[in-house]
């Protein structure tokens, strides 16, 4: 099964306050790679994708997950191969943090919401993509389809591990009825399941799977209960 788990970003400020102690939770790997961030809101981005991760891995599999940092930029993905049977996958955008857990390899892709950019869809997006946008009634529902269209392609993407090495333009994702999407147009996308899930307003969420065993909805996790290890108040 394939399940989806999210965390909301705290205040800048309050972040910061608590961030000397928060690191403690992660091991050194991590603590360095969130180091090099420039921006807050960056570094706290990668902070609760590593902790939300550890902590649903360590649930799942009973065992404490290695020490390194996590690979999680645009051509790769945290341990490809699986960690005792489990498989995940982290994005982020905005205020919230997500995470994937399934029983198989697995993407997931958050977004949001914004002013579709001009000229991405032609050079990205295969001929039926590019129908679904153009038969949009208005700017709002042209959005609407675009990222949806774009979770869904990047939770793909990140499935396979390829990231944007994979032309976009090279498969398409279509309607199958019932809000249900199915990938065409590339042997690759073979055997491979898409959900597009409700999430909150002005975000768009879509997760990949080689499995069709989905959760119903996404299940978000206090803060609380990650930084509890530490005793760390945050409210």
């Amino acid at each position: 099964m394939t399940t989806i788990y999210a965390v909301s970003l705290m205040d800048e400020g309050l972040f910061e306050h608590i961030r000397p102690q928060a690191l403690q939770l992660l091991p050194e790997a991590a603590r360095h790679k969130i180091s090099q961030f420039v921006r807050s809101d960056d570094a706290q981005r990668s902070f609760w994708g590593e902790l939300l991760s550890r902590y649903l891995m360590t649930r799942e599999t009973g065992t404490e997950f290695p020490d390194q940092a996590f690979t999680t930029g645009s051509k790769g993905k945290p341990f490809h191969e699986g960690f005792n049977g489990k498989y995940f996958n982290i994005s982020h955008s905005g205020a919230w943090v997500v995470v994937a857990v399934s029983d198989t390899i697995v993407g997931v892709d958050v977004e949001k919401i914004k002013k579709v950019p001009e000229g991405v869809a032609v050079r990205f997006f295969s001929m039926p993509e590019n129908e679904m946008l153009q038969h949009a009634e208005n700017e709002t529902e042209k959005a609407d389809i675009f990222f949806t269209l774009w979770t869904l392609k990047e939770s793909f993407l990140k499935a396979t591990g390829k990231g944007l090495t994979k032309s976009l333009g090279s498969f398409s994702v279509q309607r199958s009825g019932q809000g249900r999407y199915i990938l065409s147009g590339d042997p690759e996308a073979e055997g491979y399941f898409l959900k597009n899930y409700h999430f909150y307003e002005g975000y768009k969420l879509s997760a990949c799977s080689m499995t069709d065993d989905f959760g119903s909805e996404v299940t978000e996790i206090d803060k609380s209960v990650l930084l509890n290890p530490a005793g760390i108040p945050y409210l």
